[in-house]
């Protein structure tokens, strides 16, 4: 079905996508200011703290920040933010409309346009607006992205550059000219900056195309031109990207880098944390392998599930196209990028499959590409090459509506595409591991941080919160700006373990004991807070409901003594200590 007004057709596509979008994250565009998509046990307050520290460093500071000294107290540390392409895109957006209005509006921008992505390149291919809809949903409404959006690592949703870079390509390669390789430079430099991941996969994936074309179909391509105007891309991709990744690669490589990405850190997170497990590929239902929740007391999901729909149209597509040689490049893709996404070692049911004679691990493809090339070295989410894989199943599946709906009547077409559409979106919301709706964290601030004022750092406690809840201090600082001693990664900042009087309170918190010793050391704990003043603390912010009653009044009694009577704001529950 060939549209004769092509711009309106795209619009009507792109509008389409959005309002897919507003499905997905449902109820945020009706309560925009009131909570940030995303569980408020993962990356969520994070990520939205990114987005306010980067436009206070614009604003006030006269350029993008790459250090700070208002996390990790007195020392900071030198810091990129993994998603500062959407965060200066939204700079005007949040200068008008709030942080937590415009962290909503990105998640669900990010959404509509993998889903407009996905729509242009499966358009291009098949020729095709109703099965180019079908594989546009597989793609852009994938479990794994609504995993991630559920993780709140707001990168990761932005998929939508992949598919536009691989567009771009098959063009160049199509016909060969000087704007389409200005555009393909373009469109990977637009990739890499959203998602350095999304970078490296579209790097890969033009090897594959490449390779593909060059075996299946030699002849057809000019590839003197192609090749003389892919580099004339690749120079804007380099002049685009490598002094981003030259900041990137300078503040994971300092001493005092906030995220550490060494390579014992990578390795052991390939191997206990971030599992492939083959079975979750293709096992629908709420069961996650590995269970992070069980095992590490996280409520990360890590979501692969491709869906049984999306295979099955594929299947559907192989089994009754004339030409399967037409198929086999997204055959390719899909077949490289998941054995990639398997990570370095067989994981089927949770454990790592051995070798019986010498229980040894079966190493896979992913294994000798991270030990022979720096880029993927710094790779320990391997499953996050489901992306690419599920965008080859996607344009398969597309092929398959097409040949399923082909010589229907244009009604039956249209109705036959909704029902193909309406059955992706019930089994990835209704049935697959991703949670959906989506949570919400509470965007609201406290009264109590309004009234801080500085000079001086805020010390909020329970110190034990889990890490990524303990963020929530982080997303209050957007309120307060003031400094504090956590960092994004550290259990329990330094500064807090030497000090008597803090070291005094994580032990309370947690230990099992309900009341305080009859006797404590008095003159080290009066000291230490001396100690905390000359290190400019001023506030002490104590979230009452985050304790047992025991464990709240054992901090009350011991604070109150060494430091005075707190201010009460009973309706959030909070007191707060003024040194």
């Amino acid at each position: 079905m060939k549209p004769r007004h092509p711009v309106l057709l795209h619009l009507l596509a792109f509008a389409a996508s959005w309002a897919i979008a507003v499905l997905v994250t449902w109820p945020a565009a009706v309560t925009l200011g009131e909570g940030l998509i995303g569980h408020p046990g993962n990356d969520t307050w994070n990520h939205a703290w990114g987005y306010w520290w980067f436009m206070d460093g614009v604003l006030s500071r006269g350029g993008i920040p790459f250090q700070t000294n208002i996390l990790n107290y007195p020392d900071g540390g030198s810091l990129y933010f993994i998603d500062a392409f959407n965060a200066l895109l939204s700079l005007p957006l949040q200068i008008a409309v709030g942080l937590p209005a415009t962290y909503n509006i990105v998640i669900t921008a990010c959404v509509a346009w993998t889903l407009f992505g996905g729509w242009a390149l499966a358009h291009h291919v098949l020729r095709d607006i109703v099965p180019a809809g079908v594989a546009a949903v597989i793609y852009g409404v994938s479990p794994h992205l609504l995993g991630q959006t559920y993780n709140g690592i707001s990168e990761t949703v932005n998929a939508g550059w992949l598919a536009l870079y691989v567009l771009a390509l098959l063009r160049l390669l199509e016909r060969p000219r000087p704007g389409r390789g200005l555009l393909l430079g373009l469109a990977l430099a637009l990739c890499a900056l959203s998602n350095f991941y999304y970078g490296l996969f579209g790097v890969l994936i033009s090897v594959v195309i490449v390779l593909h074309q060059g075996v299946v179909d030699f002849r057809r391509v000019r590839w003197p031109a192609f090749f003389g105007y892919t580099a004339l891309g690749a120079a804007v991709f380099a002049a685009l990207v490598l002094p981003v990744l030259g900041k990137l690669r300078a503040t994971l490589d300092a001493d005092t880098a906030m995220v550490k990405r060494n390579d014992e850190f990578v390795w052991a997170s390939l191997l206990q944390h971030n599992i492939t497990d083959v079975l979750s590929f293709f096992r629908p239902g709420k069961v996650y392998s590995p269970d992070l929740k069980a095992q590490y007391g996280e409520d990360l999901l890590i979501v692969i599930y491709l869906g049984w729909v999306a295979i099955a149209l594929a299947a559907a597509g192989l089994a009754l196209h004339r030409r399967r040689r037409d198929l086999s490049l997204w055959v390719a893709i899909f077949l490289v990028f998941w054995v990639f996404s398997l990570g370095p070692y067989l994981n089927v049911g949770g454990e790592y499959v051995r070798v019986t004679a010498e229980q040894r691990l079966i190493p896979l493809p992913f294994l000798p590409f991270f030990k022979a090339f720096p880029l993927f070295s710094r790779i320990s989410h391997p499953f996050r090459f489901v992306v690419p894989a599920t965008l080859g199943l996607a344009v398969l599946a597309g092929h398959g509506a097409r040949l399923l709906l082909y010589r229907q009547r244009r009604a039956t077409r249209y109705l036959g595409g909704v029902v193909m559409v309406a059955a992706v979106l019930v089994e990835v919301l209704r049935l697959s591991p991703a949670v959906w709706p989506l949570p919400q964290s509470d965007a609201a601030i406290p009264e109590v941080y309004a009234g801080l004022d500085g000079p001086g750092a805020v010390l909020d406690l329970p110190i034990t919160v889990p890490n990524l809840e303990r963020a929530v201090y982080t997303y209050y600082q957007t309120e307060h700006g003031l400094p504090s001693p956590y960092g994004l990664n550290d259990p329990l900042p330094e500064q807090l373990r030497h000090n008597r009087l803090t070291r005094t309170l994580y032990t309370i918190e947690s230990g099992y004991a309900d009341t305080l010793p009859r006797t404590l050391p008095d003159l080290e704990l009066v000291a230490s807070v001396d100690l905390l003043r000359a290190l400019d603390y001023r506030y002490i912010v104590v979230h009452e409901r985050l304790y047992t009653r025991p464990k709240q009044e054992m901090i009350e009694t011991l604070l109150t003594a060494v430091v005075g009577p707190p201010r009460k704001y009973p309706e959030d529950g909070i007191s707060l200590y003024e040194l």
